[in-house]
């Protein structure tokens, strides 16, 4: 698929993404979001951008101002990420049907990025914790960040989708997004996938947990 170098404009800073276009004419657009200390070149992420580019959807990856703990916050996530939803809206190639894809860190992101733009059509959270626990206490302030409380405002569909060996984020969480986003009649849906840890690992996993994500995103932004 063809990929090209973008500059994400966020404050006073500017950000290296990496867009991936579809061969054909794009449905709409995704921005990908990596995990605390992680990268935008983790296997999981880049596999992810190319399913979504093979299945019409234009995918967007970047690392964060400041992607190493411990100066990783939601707070300059959630602005990252906005900067990233803007450059897709902007962008000639890339119709307004947009999306955010998240992966743990970045899944609470995203939760907070579709609950705070209604442009948002379509949110997957991937191993996304719902509260701060001791494991993220460097970049979530328990009280200060509700991400389950504000994705139950979404007008997005969302797809919760776990490891069924994650060992870092419990399912309990995703079980908890649910809860919630079905009480707000928010459209939402659970898929675990068998032998997956936290980054969707081994090959076989990973390349499932991308099939369905492309999938539902396709079908969901069409």
């Amino acid at each position: 698929m063809p990929a090209q170098r973008v500059g994400i404009r966020v404050e006073d800073t500017e950000l290296d993404g990496v867009l991936h276009l579809p061969e054909t004419k794009a449905i709409g657009g995704a921005a990908v979001l990596h995990g605390f200390g992680g990268h935008p070149d983790q296997p999981h992420i880049v596999a992810t951008c190319d399913a979504l580019a093979r299945a019409g959807v234009a995918a967007l990856r970047f690392a964060y101002r400041d992607h190493q703990p411990p100066r990783m916050t939601l707070e300059s996530g959630l602005a990252d990420a906005a900067g990233a939803v803007r450059l897709l809206k902007a962008h000639p190639d890339v119709p307004e049907r947009l999306a955010v894809v998240g992966f743990s860190f970045g899944g609470t992101v995203a939760a907070l990025v579709a609950g705070r733009d209604s442009r948002i059509r379509a949110a997957v959270l991937a191993a996304a914790p719902a509260v701060a626990g001791p494991k993220f206490s460097a970049w979530s302030n328990e009280g200060k960040w509700k991400p389950v409380a504000e994705l139950s405002r979404t007008r997005a569909r969302v797809l919760l989708i776990w490891g069924s060996r994650d060992d870092q984020v419990p399912f309990e969480d995703a079980e908890r997004y649910a809860a919630v986003l079905s009480q707000a009649r928010v459209p939402n849906r659970i898929v675990t996938i068998e032998g997956g840890d936290h980054d969707f690992a081994p090959a076989g996993p990973r390349a499932k947990m991308t099939a369905t994500v492309a999938e539902w995103l396709r079908e969901t932004l069409a």
